[in-house]
């Protein structure tokens, strides 16, 4: 024993404490730059400023889809939290390990045959089936609809960004952490997973570069993918190789 907690747990928090930021950063960061959601995000704007002739709904139109994507996905990522810490009760924690790091795997490898043979079948992605009830949504324009659509754009979009947050949630829930740190780790990946959006929206607030942004969008879109994948991979031989 030593203090108030046992060798073993000072220890997970020690290491804890030394990996989780930086790599709670790394991740958070590269999840942000998932496509599905920044496409969505340009296309609600582009409609506000293209079709619908508001520009002076941006701001706040953008900022309610921001602020309901960042709840949404604080919400799944307790939840991924709270069953990896129970699944890591009742399985040995090398076994579940090496399951979610197979699966992290796989979806990194995805990801990065997209860059490289984008038109191979199999791909991470909002599903097409739903991108007209999105749209529809997008056309509505008004507040309540932006947030549904920032809700049913965040849940959709976890092909993209689920494999990444779970092996996370996976970290984090194996830290050895008391739950408010936990909660304040999640808060700060969510902030960072939603930092890309939040300057996109300042960038067409003040300019209205809508074109130019959907440009970079369409040139970015493969090295988001990338680098998605890269993450994923590193991630999936940490906890493969734990």
């Amino acid at each position: 024993m030593i203090g108030d907690c046992t060798a073993v747990g000072c220890y997970l928090e020690r290491q804890g404490g030394l990996v989780s930021f930086p790599l709670v950063t790394i991740a958070g960061l590269v999840d942000g730059i998932n496509p599905c959601a920044i496409g969505m995000m340009v296309m609600l704007l582009g409609y506000l400023l293209v079709f619908a002739k508001k520009p002076e709904k941006v701001l706040i139109t953008g900022a309610v889809y921001i602020g309901s994507i960042f709840a949404t996905y604080l919400v799944i990522g307790l939840a991924f939290y709270e069953t990896i810490s129970r699944l890591n009760l009742s399985l040995a924690s090398s076994a579940l390990n090496k399951t979610i790091g197979a699966a992290l795997l796989i979806a990194g490898l995805i990801q990065i045959k997209d860059f490289f043979w984008p038109h191979l079948p199999i791909h991470l992605r909002i599903p097409t089936a739903s991108k007209a009830k999105l749209m529809s949504l997008v056309e509505k324009a008004s507040l309540p609809a932006v947030v549904v659509l920032g809700v049913l754009v965040t849940v959709l979009e976890t092909p993209c960004s689920l494999p990444l947050y779970v092996g996370t949630a996976t970290i984090l829930a194996q830290s050895g952490f008391s739950l408010p740190l936990v909660i304040a780790y999640f808060l700060y990946y969510n902030l960072l997973f939603v930092l890309p959006l939040i300057v996109i929206l300042i960038v067409v607030w003040k300019g209205r570069r809508i074109v130019e942004i959907k440009e970079w969008e369409h040139r970015a879109e493969k090295w988001m993918k990338l680098s998605l994948g890269v993450v994923l991979v590193l991630l999936a031989s940490w906890l493969l190789l734990s």
